[in-house]
């Protein structure tokens, strides 16, 4: 027993079928009996095989038996069988002479459990034709996933547990799934420089993929996340490869998993404040100010196509209402995500309207698989606080209008995420500022 857990732990030698087979239904015996015991005895809920398949997608946070807490512990508990399984399939894979590119499928509901069937059946070969290219890839695949899988759950703990967004998750995560994956690969093959800033590219996209597929975020999400991602791990990457090369032991690794959860609470615990900042866009219309402000107050359907980053999935306005008039009246503006909610401040006709901001609806709907997505970045991490629009009169009987918002948002590195969130109101109010000045330069004379 020791010598095949000796094997897997280095990935070396083979297993045969009867090991493979035997060892999988035993740990899947075993890993059913823990989950069984945490959900009946910890989260008082029932579990059954079937447990299995509802906890893939969106059922996670809509299935009333399943908490988040619990989801995040049966995932911590899975990833000592989540190695096991993984290196007992690349080791009988190896075993039967078959590239190790086919552990993948170790990953795919339905596809997993016919390649476990393929592999009890699958004999011994000798071919070793392959053998080193195996190895290479072997290596790369295990570096690739664990690392993802252990990414996945910090994510969980920092996103779900403490609902926190900000240098851990976007920094600290993305270097230690670098710098581990690049150690790990480099560990076992000291001359595969470059491989291992591939192997720690992969793990980055593996990481989005499994966030994706658990319906954690959207792909709109994703994509403004991967360049700060993608660059944080090449420099994690480039240090894990130093790492490996002048000090191959694993001490470094261990340090790595038990720091970073430290990293992420300490950064909750700190309770930063958000900065409130402005963002300010312009149009020139080509109609008196008296005019421009009727369309300012309250405003029609917004028609026309929307823009392509708009139909992605981020929110955009459609119309807005007044109820009553002068300071103390409430202006509504809906967006496709619901209604800013806008008591009136200032009311100086025809030069300034100014509002306040007492409901925000959701900046974005994700773009998913899945018909939704429930982020906790989507409640309350990017809040409008207030809002203007200033009038002022040019010759000819022109009218400069420029709209103003003053938000918070509480995603943190602040200068990477406020390029995004300036850029994305800066849209929202040139939408708005285009539609007054059609409805003013068409008003009846």
């Amino acid at each position: 027993m020791s010598s095949l857990f000796r094997r897997l732990w280095h990935l070396e030698g083979t297993v045969d079928r009867a090991t493979y087979v035997i060892g999988g239904i035993v740990a899947f015996a075993l890993k059913y009996a823990i989950d069984w015991s945490i959900a009946t005895f910890v989260f008082h809920r029932t579990w059954t095989l079937m447990s299995y398949w509802r906890l893939i997608g969106p059922l996670v946070a809509e299935q009333e038996r399943v908490t988040v807490w619990m989801f995040l512990l049966l995932l911590v508990v899975s990833l000592p069988f989540l190695w096991f399984g993984m290196a007992m399939t690349l080791l009988r894979l190896r075993d039967a002479g078959n590239s190790a590119g086919w552990a993948a499928l170790f990953f795919v509901p339905i596809l997993n459990v016919l390649l476990f069937i393929a592999l009890s059946i699958v004999p011994h070969s000798d071919a070793n034709g392959r053998r080193d290219l195996s190895g290479a890839m072997e290596s790369a695949l295990f570096a690739t996933v664990a690392t993802a899988a252990l990414a996945t759950i910090a994510i969980g703990f920092t996103t779900r547990g403490l609902e926190t967004y900000g240098i851990g998750l976007f920094v600290a995560v993305p270097f230690c799934v670098g710098y581990l994956s690049a150690f790990l690969h480099r560990r076992r093959h000291p001359e595969a420089r470059v491989q291992s800033y591939l192997v720690a590219l992969l793990a980055t996209l593996l990481l989005g993929g499994f966030l994706l597929a658990l319906a954690w975020e959207g792909v709109i999400c994703l994509l403004m996340a991967a360049p700060l991602a993608v660059f944080v791990a090449m420099i994690g990457a480039a240090c894990g490869s130093a790492s490996a090369r002048v000090r191959p032991s694993a001490k470094p690794a261990y340090m790595t998993v038990a720091i970073l959860p430290l990293i992420l609470m300490a950064e909750a615990a700190a309770h930063r404040v958000a900065p409130l900042y402005r963002v300010d866009s312009e149009i020139v219309i080509d109609a008196p100010a008296e005019t421009v402000w009727k369309n300012v107050v309250t405003f029609s359907d917004i028609g026309g196509q929307p823009e392509w980053y708009f139909r992605a999935g981020i929110a955009y306005p459609i119309r807005a209402r007044i109820n009553g008039q002068g300071v103390g009246a409430t202006r509504t503006c809906e967006f496709t995500t619901g209604t800013f909610v806008e008591p009136i401040e200032v009311w100086n006709e025809p030069r300034l309207l100014r509002f306040g901001v007492t409901a925000n609806p959701p900046p974005m709907r994700e773009l998913s698989p899945y018909d939704r997505v429930d982020a906790p970045h989507l409640h309350g991490f990017l809040v409008s606080q207030r809002g203007q629009f200033a009038l002022e009169s040019l010759p000819d009987g022109r009218t400069r209008l420029t709209g103003s918002t003053w938000y918070q948002h509480h995603l943190w590195p602040e200068a990477y995420w406020r390029m995004w969130s300036d850029a994305i109101i800066h849209r929202i109010h040139l939408r708005v500022l285009r539609h007054i000045k059609v409805l003013s330069e068409h008003a009846p004379a």
